[in-house]
């Protein structure tokens, strides 16, 4: 057999090329995830590949003649080809996330699916475990080899999506599968032909018919509502490492968060960015933005009590905040924007449009918000500070993002933002009105955590208003003076906005214009800042409104157990089916896990009478203790791993990035 297949060091050069084909094509699947789906799909990825290998080594140990050298290159093959049928059926035929919750049609093309993804790990599974088994002297040469070609797999999938984009890195992934079999086919010149034929055919594929293999977002997703729109259409698309970006142009694009009802003026035409198909930044026309716009914001408040102010922009929001923040007179406008991709667009594609590049008051940097905030730290020194509200509207109860790290709001990153300003400078922070309350109470919750215990009450340093859609909090490390607080509230009579929290609240500024049954949002503000313990406040809300810390970053999950009856009831009866619970989508995930696992690993090697006699003849003190141990190394690895790579978006920013520097880092150093 060493003859017919080749010397060792064939062996680990096909080894290591299949390894770095199996962790690009995951990293690489994240991201098409993230555009076809959402986000919290992309946890799938490392279960199927681990229920992929798993499922080899069962196949393994029950039918020992899987591992011949002979059928190697054909794994390689096998790997290239459902590599590239799983990311077309994924592509062509994706489950949709909502009707799976009336429509059983659905469960079962989900199976499709995953099943369809699992396979090709499976196939690498057998070839890696087959090497292994075939030849124990060498498996420390086999193994080292399986875990560097794994880590620069890893690692190049950044580059390669930066450079090829996610739909061409797919077929990429599949290519270097194929390629594989040419070392491992020894003197099969034959077999090694087909292999690198397959290898140019399957990186030719995405040049000869790019729109067979491009990911096409969910239909609940922004743009492909805005497609609907004859008028509409998309200037450009671009890709890195983070996120996809589409310009489109649209006459349906109308935004202006937090409008005052007083502005009866029009908006100027708007040019729209979305990532990833979903989060829209409107990009007005600076030509066509009137001064008396950018005064009817929320944002105008804090430039009433700071003219002329030094103004840091948390976020671009595609150039509304800088255009309010210019109209309302300050001084120097400092916009930190984390996407590479939207700052190009400002800057190239739409300069002319935003006018932002060419205004010599604007400065754009790319940076992430909560690094930009670290690394600026005591020197910085702004009179207003504003996040901006750059994520869409998500009622409570979709729970679309309850999944979604956002180190952007918690209780660390407001503390980090006041950090940011001047002795008496003003934080703004706007987030979106729900009913019952609950993001705009958890956004209070972490203001009064980041402010900690002063000795002065919690209304004093907290200026809190509400529009019919949003809820704004102006924030001081020291206390509102007199004239300010009377300054704030004659504006906010100006601009027809109700009072949530102030140092002064005359009742007929509260619920006076965008009208409740009852004036909830006031009083249980208020319930809050007067709270002597405001975690018996938090634990009486029907929604889990702790402030998250960048120890639970998921600032969109509001969902208790106690919902879960009420979550049944309803299931498939309304368009939210998920009723606030991202868990719920990973608890059908976990139960779809569980079964594949016991389907295709235990049940194998359980029913196989070849495996039950070894275990006997091995007798359960040696089995048991060998069988725990590989248990929970394994279970340990996934722990830290995924909270590793958790941690890490904190540092690098974004999700695909961190994957797979802590993947590729963790491979290499196994």
């Amino acid at each position: 057999e060493p003859d017919e297949i080749g010397s060792l060091r064939r062996l680990t050069v096909g080894v290591a090329v299949l390894s770095a084909a199996i962790l690009l094509a995951e990293v690489t699947l994240s991201r098409v995830f993230a555009i076809v789906q959402f986000h919290h799909f992309a946890f799938l990825l490392v279960t199927l590949a681990l229920l992929g290998f798993g499922a080899s080594g069962s196949l393994l140990a029950v039918v020992p003649g899987l591992s011949s050298p002979r059928l190697w290159p054909a794994y390689a093959v096998g790997f290239a080809v459902m590599s590239m049928a799983g990311y077309l059926l994924v592509i062509w035929f994706p489950f949709d996330s909502y009707r799976i919750a009336w429509d059983g049609r659905e469960v079962w093309l989900l199976a499709a699916n995953l099943f369809a993804l699992a396979a090709p790990f499976a196939l690498a599974g057998l070839l890696i475990g087959g090497m292994l088994r075939r030849n124990p002297a060498q498996a420390g040469q086999i193994y080292g080899a399986n875990l560097i070609g794994s880590a620069l797999g890893a690692f190049g999938a950044p580059l390669a999506i930066v450079t090829l984009g996610a739909e061409h890195a797919i077929p990429v992934a599949a290519a270097l599968g194929a390629a594989a079999a040419v070392p491992l086919a020894g003197r099969r010149r034959s077999v090694a032909i087909a292999g690198g034929f397959l290898a140019a055919v399957l990186v030719a594929l995405p040049f000869v018919t790019p729109g067979t293999v491009e990911p096409q977002p969910s239909p609940y997703k922004r743009l492909s509502q805005l497609r609907l729109d004859p008028d509409s259409r998309v200037l450009a698309t671009r890709q890195d490492a983070a996120a996809r970006l589409d310009i489109v142009v649209s006459s349906t694009i109308h935004s202006a968060p937090g409008l005052s009802l007083s502005y009866l003026g029009d908006l100027p035409p708007q040019v729209g960015l979305l990532l990833d198909g979903d989060t829209l930044l409107p990009v007005p026309q600076a030509d066509a933005f009137a001064p008396d716009l950018g005064r009817s914001v929320p944002s105008a408040l804090a430039h009433r009590i700071r003219p002329e102010a030094d103004t840091l922009l948390l976020g671009s929001g595609g150039g509304f905040p800088a255009l309010a923040a210019l109209a309302n007179g300050a001084a120097s406008v400092s916009v930190v924007e984390p996407s590479r991709l939207v700052l190009d667009a400002l800057s190239v594609e739409l300069r002319e449009w935003s006018g932002l590049a060419a205004d010599l008051r604007v400065t754009l940097t790319h940076d992430d918000v909560r690094a930009f905030a670290a690394a600026a730290g005591d020197n910085a020194a702004y009179d207003v500070v504003e996040l901006s509200l750059t994520d869409a509207y998500r009622p409570v109860s979709s729970g679309a993002y309850s999944l979604t790290e956002t180190y952007s709001l918690t209780t660390d990153a407001i503390a980090a933002y006041l950090d940011l300003l001047r002795d008496d400078g003003v934080l703004v922070v706007t987030r979106w009105l729900q009913t019952p309350p609950s993001e705009e109470l958890r956004t209070l919750g972490m203001i009064a955590n980041a402010l900690g215990d002063g000795s002065s009450p919690l209304s004093d340093h907290v200026f809190a208003f509400r529009t019919f859609q949003t809820a704004t909090f102006l924030v001081k490390r020291t206390p509102f003076t007199t004239a300010e607080t009377d300054a704030l509230l004659a504006e906010l009579e100006r601009l027809r906005y109700d009072l949530v929290l102030a140092p002064r609240m005359p009742d007929e500024l509260v619920n006076r214009f965008a009208v409740t049954a009852q004036p909830l949002f006031h009083e249980q503000a208020v319930d809050l800042a007067t709270s002597s313990d405001r975690d018996a406040f938090y634990a009486r809300s029907p929604f889990d409104i702790t402030p998250p810390t960048d120890d639970r970053p998921f600032f969109f999950h509001f969902f208790r157990w106690q919902q879960t009856p009420d979550v049944l009831e309803n299931l498939g009866r309304r368009w939210q089916p998920f009723g606030g619970s991202g868990y719920f989508v990973l608890l059908a995930l976990l139960a779809f896990a569980v079964a594949a696992a016991l389907a295709f690993i235990l049940a194998p090697i359980v029913l196989a009478r070849r495996f039950r006699s070894a275990l006997g003849e091995l007798g359960a003190r040696r089995a048991v203790p060998i069988l725990a141990y590989f248990t929970t190394l394994g279970l340990a690895f996934l722990l830290v791993e995924i909270a590793l790579v958790q941690r890490a978006i904190l540092v690098l920013g974004q999700p695909a990035l961190a994957l797979a520097t802590v993947i590729g880092g963790v491979l290499l150093a196994s």
